[in-house]
């Protein structure tokens, strides 16, 4: 394999010449070279940026130079480019061994601001992100890459079975390791690495490669291909980690807004309050909360409330009288936060949805997570009209991401919402 790396920083990449990696480019198993885009710069002063069309602060890197290196460096019929950035795609285990399988990589690292568009339209065949986060350049995600590749390749490991074993090659993160000697200030190496029982040590690294992914990354298990035993050991894992919480709804028929964005106040309907409820009891929700400031309105819930739990209705439909069982008349959204703190011991933390894509938005699997890792009470707010009104976005501590299927349209009605936010948290889909 070839790897070429396009820096305005070569001398960062003087690690490439130690470890494993310097030893697979001895060897020959790697050819690798790193380039100065300044080499290609065509002006007297090697200028390689330049500053951005329509203002703004920082340079940009100019295509022309990056153009002719790749260009000049290209030796096979289809090489990956491949760009660094903050907006790429993640860069993952996966990719690594997709990579691992071409015959030439060209990574250029961008730097400033970042690289002129053309070449990413024009060059790149992919745009890589190594984390949610920004470097000063993309030469230490340039590093990671070519680390991770090279030691994908044949020969490069001692033994190949070190590839297969690491980490996200099976779907899960790699067993805990040992060596001499067996004890080492009160620690001991477990006995079953110790007993020379080969199948015994293989069932005790699977298993403790599904606790440690369990604890540091539990979203791989969703799709980590496990056995029915070892599934089963995964489900025990998340039944004795869970902490007790309690999930709330609040459906506010004020402050929300209209279509003008204006604060009003909105009227009960009929089904709101039925098909709320019962997706409430369907999936374990503690209480479902009615903010209606006006009287009148309170008072028409509280009849219809009383039809199907006292009246007519308790007899004629009793499954329907349990799920509204669950719902509580407020007339603000403060009086129902007290409600759950002197009920439950503590304020729940609120989470504010919208049709609306937001700054800062979380998932449902997010949400999940905290609430079986954390504890506490929780109260999800649901807006009538055209959503909730900004005071009360901004009160809430987590804005949950807005509900898309197949295309744009995420117009659904609030009964909806609610019922696909609940399955998505209680189903972990």
């Amino acid at each position: 394999m070839q790897i070429d790396i396009l820096t305005i920083f070569p001398t960062m990449f003087a690690p490439l010449n130690e470890s494993i990696v310097g030893r697979a480019r001895a060897a020959g198993l790697l050819k690798l070279s790193v380039h100065n885009i300044r080499d290609y710069a065509t002006d007297k002063h090697h200028m390689t940026d330049d500053r951005p069309y329509g203002g703004g602060a920082g340079m940009v890197m100019k295509p022309e130079p990056i153009f002719l290196a790749a260009r000049a460096l290209i030796n096979t019929a289809k090489p990956r480019l491949i760009i660094t950035s903050p907006q790429g795609h993640h860069y993952t285990q996966a990719l690594a061994r997709e990579f691992a399988d071409e015959e030439q990589l060209i990574i250029i690292c961008g730097h400033y601001e970042g690289i002129d568009e053309r070449v990413i339209e024009g060059l790149a065949t992919d745009v890589i992100s190594v984390g949610d986060f920004v470097l000063t350049g993309g030469e230490i995600a340039a590093l990671l890459i070519a680390d991770s590749v090279a030691r994908l390749l044949p020969g490069v490991l001692g033994h190949e079975e070190s590839a297969l074993e690491d980490s996200f090659s099976g779907g899960l993160l790699e067993y805990p390791h040992y060596t001499r000697p067996p004890y080492f200030e009160g620690m001991e190496v477990p006995l079953v690495l110790q007993s020379g029982d080969h199948a015994a040590i293989k069932r005790w690294r699977r298993e403790k490669a599904v606790e440690r992914t369990f604890k540091y990354r539990p979203e791989l298990l969703a799709c980590a291909p496990l056995s029915e035993e070892e599934a089963a050991y995964a489900g025990i894992l998340r039944q004795q980690h869970k902490k007790a919480y309690k999930l709330f709804i609040a459906l506010l028929h004020y402050p929300v807004l209209n279509k003008k964005k204006q604060v009003i106040n909105t009227s009960l309907t009929n089904l709101d309050l039925h098909d709320i409820a019962r997706a409430c009891a369907t999936y374990g929700v503690a209480n479902y909360y009615l903010i209606q400031p006006i009287d009148i309105q309170r008072q028409l819930m509280a009849d219809l409330l009383a039809h199907w739990q006292e009246g007519f209705g308790a007899q004629y439909n009793p499954d329907r009288g349990q799920a509204l069982e669950l719902v509580k008349l407020c007339p603000t959204l403060k009086e129902a936060c007290m409600e759950i703190e002197n009920a439950y011991g503590a304020p729940p933390r609120l989470i504010a949805t919208s049709a609306r894509d937001g700054q800062g938005s979380v998932t449902c699997e997010y949400l999940r997570n905290l609430m079986e890792s954390e504890g506490g009470n929780y109260l999800l707010l649901l807006g009538t009209g055209w959503g909730l009104a900004p005071t009360v976005m901004e009160f809430a501590e987590f804005r949950l991401q807005p509900i898309y299927g197949a295309g744009n349209y995420n117009h659904l009605s609030v009964r909806s919402a609610a019922s696909i936010i609940l399955d998505r948290i209680v189903n972990k889909t």
